[in-house]
């Protein structure tokens, strides 16, 4: 039995699903074909032009299957699988009538193929191993290039060549697009990259960090009840101060910030949960690490000064706002 969340299995449809072969004389590519090696679930479509291959870590090790889902029969698993929160297990087992994909409510069976798939290993090998030494430029059909817009957020790419595919590189994603005939001039890297350069700027590479071991469920939740335990308690503190006085009515204004900002953060947090359960425990178990150091000061400020904003002129005008309370409340308390 192999073990993964509803949010990954719908991810890998997501990811190749533009992909799939239109021809339903085309068996083996007319679906998504999975392919399970013991620790990861790949995912692989292709119409001759494009290829997609996505993957996504099991549970815990597991026995090796592979089988294709039609495109027919993935128009109505996708619906049922979007009614699962994205942090519901399922339990996928191969038997003699299909996948069974087991859940708290109950099981489905889906019916499932054994053709023969392409052999990818060898051609994305290959596209890695060239993609050093690219030579001249290709050319896309764009028609296919929006099928990679449910791919990754952002995707590295490289020329293998100009009779050869493209490479897409994303998160636990790999593609490849063949390039099409291209009769215009400027066919040469360097005529083009001449061409342009008076109106280019260059950019300083970013170079990628390595992803990090996900962390253990149960942060996310953890955090959930602190942000509702502190949206109730700020939101019934704030009824018990004194606002006749300034000091009050400043204690008044502290809990409802902190009662509003408890129950923003408390939303965000159910909704990055529903939309990527690993991406929501990675961000707080980092985001405890940070509270635990006691910098989040200095981090805030770097931030804001990352982001265009002026920290030091915030920071100006809170001394100049308490500056002009405390006139106030002088003024309050030695009338002329």
């Amino acid at each position: 039995m192999t073990t993964i969340n509803a949010h990954k299995l719908q991810r890998l449809i997501k990811q190749t699903r533009n992909h799939i072969s239109p021809d339903d004389t085309l068996p083996p590519i007319n679906g998504i074909r999975f392919e399970c090696d013991g620790v990861h679930i790949h995912a692989l479509a292709t119409d001759r032009y494009t290829f997609a291959v996505a993957r996504t870590k099991v549970r815990e090790e597991t026995d090796t299957w592979s089988f294709t889902i039609s495109e027919s029969t993935l128009g109505w698993l996708s619906p049922w699988l979007k009614t699962h929160k994205g942090d519901t297990i399922l339990n996928l087992a191969v038997t003699a009538d299909g996948l069974t994909i087991t859940d708290d409510d109950g099981k489905l069976t889906v019916p499932v193929a054994e053709t023969t798939f392409p052999k990818w290993q060898h051609l994305f090998r290959d596209a890695l191993q060239d993609a050093s030494t690219s030579g001249d430029l290709v050319s896309v059909d764009t028609d296919m290039l929006s099928r990679w817009k449910h791919a990754d957020t952002h995707l590295r790419v490289w020329q293998t060549g100009a009779e050869k595919p493209l490479l897409l590189i994303g998160e636990e994603f790999l593609g490849l697009q063949m390039p099409c005939r291209y009769s215009g001039a400027n066919k040469d890297r360097a005529e083009v990259i001449g061409e342009w350069m008076g109106s280019l700027a260059k950019k300083k590479g970013e170079s990628a960090e390595p992803v990090a071991p996900l962390p253990q469920p149960g942060a996310v939740a953890k955090m959930a009840e602190e942000m509702l335990r502190q949206t109730l308690r700020s939101t019934g503190e704030m009824f018990g101060t004194d606002m006749d006085t300034v000091k009050g009515r400043g204690a008044f204004n502290a809990w409802v910030h902190s009662g509003i900002y408890a129950w923003s953060a408390y939303r965000l947090l159910q909704a990055l949960k529903t939309a990527d359960p690993d991406l929501a425990e990675k961000t707080v178990a980092d985001l405890s690490e940070q509270l635990e150091s006691g910098e989040i000061g200095e981090w805030a400020w770097d931030e804001a000064e990352e982001a265009g904003h002026d920290p030091k002129k915030w920071a100006d005008d809170y001394e100049a706002h308490l500056k002009k309370l405390a006139e106030k409340a002088a003024a309050e308390q030695n009338p002329a």
